[in-house]
């Protein structure tokens, strides 16, 4: 492949201008086909600094006004870096890519390049007529001018070949075209899009007709075309078949600058990362969290003193402990996005010393909170042991004797030496560590108020269905208990058949026949009321008296601090896990999913995985999780070319 950039400037494909008129408004957005970080860039310019030969990330912090998303992220990557960013959903990664792109403003922090940076597009910024040869060229556009330029400047070196100029400019030209592989920029072009399944289509196809899979491919085809210095991936193997996740593997391996990708693809991470990123929460202490209580206000002078001089000293001493306890910080702050930890070693590895860094930061807090109650009742306990020993029916006589013993009163030995530990603890203990989401698996399905057909009676029938130019016929029976695994190659069908099967298409020609209530979740969610908050939209969706029974907290999916946000605020990986929640609170006779595992945790993937194991519905799912897919045991069907009839069960 050829090098990573040709100059140390960011990279923006730009369009000719006739492309740029025919695309209209699109124009203003094409440059986010790669992402690319304009304000580094700008930032460097106005002050006088060259780029440095490192990606040096420093002290990047974003916060909305309820809530942290990023706290002093700080970094370096040099070429031949491959990071893998992890981190429970809602951590920020897709955030500091972002960031680091230049696409989204920090709060405080800067980010300084050594060459060009490029993010992948989640969505490709061009109309739904645009022919996918303009994405590509467009891509390109830096090798094009390179061999254009060559073109013209070989022509008049021809017609002038003692002209000194033109021949330095000739030779500046062939310098670059060597540096940028601008000579095998159309072998190179063939490579990429052979090798991530999109051979098949012609130049001019539209980019309108093709499915989400593969326009996710073609936005990754640009963006490696692009070749920036600094590549940027999040979730790039999602909609990668077999084939086309070996070929981007391959491609990572080998790139010759930065690559950052947050993915939740296992193979894909082992496969590549030499460094692993990791947003999740660190063992902070509890003050520093953002919802943390505040300590107890000190005693002031004045009239605070004098109220504390008709108060009994036992009264003051137990007053002031059970305030301490209770000031300690037990927060739900999650505590992610709070500065980084950058694992010097691969995925598996990582992961394994984050569970054991997690199990140390578990003892570490059970120890304390036990310390703790135990200073507590250390102090309370001594403090009365030795109030009896001055106790008085006239406290208005022992008043000067009262100030006069304090030190001897109070403060003995053990009780100083176990206030000033607790005033130690108070600060320094850590905060609980937060426990990650639980998917707690699909309830009963006696709520719902369709009978189950009988086991005889097929749940859903498909009768030769199919969809131009994305889906050929198609017939099957899912009959009850069933478990059916779509497989076949990006673009044969699968997302078209699910769709078809939950009514959210019509299909060109074929019968679909329900028996029973069906459950959908698409690869992409939308809400119809953005600013409805994710609990009111569960609610209205799977109506009152189920959301009592089965509240969304109690799925597990959806953190409590994120209950009360609207839905069109939460990322893409939130959203998919309030639908997911709809559907596990009263599950369907029959579920539908399309990628499944896309967007979740590693830690809910697994636990998903169990719970689809348990369920006792009829399932169809579409996913390309290679570790998923190596573990299926039941039918499959390949779409794609001919697809037949494949009974199920008897």
């Amino acid at each position: 492949m050829p090098a990573p950039y040709s100059h140390p400037t960011p990279a923006v494909p730009q369009a000719s201008n006739a492309r740029a008129a025919a695309r209209g408004s699109a124009t203003s957005v094409a440059p986010a086909l790669n992402g690319a970080t304009r304000a580094a860039s700008r930032a460097e310019s106005a002050s006088g600094r060259s780029h440095a030969d490192h990606l040096a990330v420093s002290g990047i912090a974003l916060s909305y006004a309820d809530r942290r998303v990023l706290n002093d992220i700080t970094f370096t990557a040099r070429a031949g870096d491959r990071i893998g960013l992890i981190g429970e959903n809602g951590t920020g990664k897709s955030t500091l890519l972002g960031v680091i792109a230049g696409t989204i403003e920090p709060s405080s922090g800067t980010v300084m390049h050594p060459g060009s940076v490029g993010l992948l597009a989640q969505e490709l910024p061009y109309p739904d007529g645009t022919p996918m040869s303009e994405v590509l060229d467009d891509a390109q556009t830096a090798a094009l001018q390179t061999l254009s330029a060559l073109e013209r400047l070989g022509a008049e070196f021809a017609e002038r070949p003692d002209d000194p100029s033109v021949a330095e400019e000739y030779s500046a030209a062939l310098e670059e075209a060597e540096r940028s592989g601008a000579w095998s920029a159309e072998a190179h072009r063939g490579d990429v899009v052979s090798g991530l399944g999109l051979g098949g289509f012609s130049a001019a196809h539209p980019i309108g007709e093709l499915s989400g899979g593969q326009r996710l491919r073609l936005a990754l085809a640009a963006i490696l075309l692009t070749a920036p210095h600094t590549l940027l991936l999040d979730e790039p193997s999602n909609h990668l078949d077999d084939a086309s996740a070996a070929y981007l593997e391959r491609v990572l391996r080998d790139w010759p600058g930065i690559v950052i990708v947050a993915s939740h693809d296992r193979a894909l991470l082992d496969s590549i990362t030499t460094r692993i990123l990791d947003l999740d929460p660190l063992p902070l202490p509890a003050r520093e969290l953002a919802d943390a209580a505040p300590p107890a206000p000190a005693q002031s002078e004045g009239n605070g003193a004098a109220a504390a001089a008709h108060t009994s000293p036992s009264a003051r001493t137990d007053a002031d402990t059970s305030t301490r306890a209770a000031a300690t910080p037990e927060t739900d702050d999650p505590g992610s996005g709070f500065g980084v930890r950058l694992w010097g070693v691969g995925y598996s590895a990582a992961r394994s010393e984050r569970r054991a860094e997690l199990a140390r930061w578990r003892s570490r807090y059970v120890a304390e909170s036990t310390e703790l109650a135990a200073l507590v009742h250390e102090i309370e306990v001594g403090s009365r042991e030795v109030n009896k020993k001055h106790e008085s029916k006239s406290e208005s006589r022992i008043t000067k004797k009262f100030y006069a013993d304090k030190d001897a009163r109070v403060t003995s030995r053990r009780a100083r030496n176990a206030r000033m530990r607790l005033e130690v603890l108070e600060r320094d203990r850590v905060r609980r560590p937060p426990e990650p989401l639980r998917f707690t698996g699909f309830a009963s399905a006696e709520l719902d108020p369709n009978p189950v057909p009988p086991a005889d009676v097929p749940q859903l029938s498909v009768d030769r269905v199919a969809q131009a130019n994305r889906l050929a016929p198609t017939s099957f029976k899912l009959y009850s208990g069933d478990r059916l695994l779509l497989a076949g190659p990006n673009g044969s069908g699968k997302s078209t058949l699910l769709a078809i099967l939950a009514g959210e298409l019509t299909p060109d020609t074929g019968i679909v026949s329900r028996m029973t209530r069906v459950g959908y979740l698409p690869q992409e969610v939308t809400f119809a009321r953005p600013d409805r908050s994710a609990a009111d939209h569960y609610r209205a969706t799977v109506g009152a008296e189920i959301a009592e029974i089965a509240p969304l907290a109690a799925t597990g999916l959806l953190a409590t601090r994120d209950l009360d946000r609207r839905v069109g605020e939460l990322s893409v990986g939130q959203r998919r896990r309030l639908a997911l929640a709809t559907l596990v609170a009263d599950p369907p006779p029959v579920l539908l999913l399309d990628e499944p595992t896309n967007h979740l945790s590693l830690t809910l993937v697994e636990e998903l995985e169990e719970a689809l194991h348990d369920y006792r519905g009829a399932l169809i799912i579409a996913t390309h999780d290679r570790w998923f897919r190596a573990r299926w045991t039941d039918p499959v069907l390949t779409l794609g070319g001919g697809s037949h009839v494949t009974p199920l069960s008897n």
